[in-house]
Formats: C-alpha cells, structure tokens, sequence
C-alpha cells in the first residue's frame, strides 16, 4: 500500500502581499526625498503640500491627497510605514491577487487618507495647522480589517457592525486615539501634537465601507474556496 499523501508546504515566515509591501516602500521613499533637498526645501514642501482646514476651505482640495504622503520625522515615517505593513495584510488577501486586485486597494487606501482628512478639517474649521502623514488612512484599514475573516482559502465574510470584536476593537482604538487629545496638557510632553480627529475619522470610514466595497469589487471573497 503506498501513501500518496504529500507534506504540508512550509509557509514562508514573510509572505505578506506585494502590495503591502510596494506601499510602505513608497511612504519612506517620499520621505527620504524629504531628508535629501534639505530643511528649507522640505519646509516648502510641506507648507505647499500638507493639508490645513483654512486651505481646503479655499478650494485647494489636491491637498486631501497629497497630505498623506508627507511625513514629519523618521519615527512617524517608520511608525506608520510599520502599521500599515501589519494592517494592511488581511485587507489586500481578501482583495485578491493581480493588478486589479493591487489598483483597487491603492484606491481604497487614497479613499481613506481623503476621508480622514475631511473629518479633520470638518472638526477643525479654522485651524491653520498643517497636518501630513498616512497615519489616517492606515487606521481606516485597521477599521476595515477588524471586520474581515476567512483570508487564508476559507470562505471570506464580513462581520457585522454589532460584532462583539468589531465594538471592542472600535472602542478600544477610537478610545486610544481620544486620550491622545490629552497629550499637549500633560507636564513634560511639550508641543506634541497628534491629528487624532483624522485617526478616528478614518477608522470609522474603513469600518464602514470595507462590506460595500468588496461587495462592489470583489464579491468573490465572500464566496473564494
């Protein structure tokens, strides 16, 4: 009697999809380009490009994109390049493989980053600080991915918004972020600042639209062996 049954495969340690990786590669290039024309230039560069509330009020709305590609310092850089490698994963699995798969996940990221900026500006009307960073549109796909499972060849679904994991995790995060409005008042911490409105803005976006839009673009999730 033979056995032809063969081995499992061994799973990579890293196997995280390309588009998780191009993306936080693409964050910390933009940044090194920064460093590289030197502090005046930067400083241009973010007066021209970060998004202020003052400014979108005036009709600069490319500037809801460009935003969140800016960064201030090495650790924010590497701090949101890191979330989003680790949060991004089960999203861009659920999506798929291929080009199409790659484009609609870029999308929904710009989609994001565009939604956590406008829920800045709209809790900040007159406020003339510059905001920049990813760091909104990364928590969108900590919102979106709190819903997923079944990433790994099982049939995918979405869980309810009334999940008991989907409202723990959004207390948990939203209430992170609220604390973090506390930071300029707490003795030694100095003139920190943190766009934490943009964060919760955004992780409720990606909370809600993370069904709509794989229903709409790749219902073969919810049905993928």
């Amino acid at each position: 009697m033979t056995d032809d049954a063969q081995p499992p495969a061994n799973e990579p340690a890293f196997n995280a999809p390309l588009m998780v990786i191009v993306l936080p590669l693409l964050i910390i290039a933009v940044y090194v380009f920064q460093v590289w024309i030197g502090p005046e230039a930067n400083a241009l560069l973010v007066e021209s490009f970060a998004l202020t509330p003052i400014l979108l009020r005036q009709g600069n709305f490319d500037l809801l994109f460009t935003h969140i590609f800016l960064h201030g310092s090495w650790t924010h850089v590497l701090f949101n390049a890191s979330a989003c490698l680790i949060f991004a994963t089960p999203l861009v699995r659920a999506f798929g493989k291929g080009a199409g798969a790659a484009l609609s996940f870029f999308a929904l990221f710009l989609l994001c980053g565009v939604a956590a900026g406008l829920g800045y500006c709209l809790l900040n009307m007159r406020s003339n600080m510059p905001v920049v960073g990813a760091s909104g549109a990364i928590y969108a796909l900590i919102g979106a991915s709190s819903r997923i499972v079944g990433v790994r060849g099982e049939s995918g679904g979405v869980l309810p918004l009334t999940n008991q994991r989907v409202i723990m995790s959004a207390l948990v995060w939203c209430g992170l972020n609220l604390a973090t409005a506390l930071l300029p008042y707490i003795p030694g911490v100095g003139n920190l600042t943190i766009a934490w409105q943009a964060h919760i803005a955004g992780y409720l976006f990606g909370l809600l639209i993370v069904g709509h839009w794989l229903k709409a673009f790749h219902p073969g999730f919810f049905t993928r062996n």
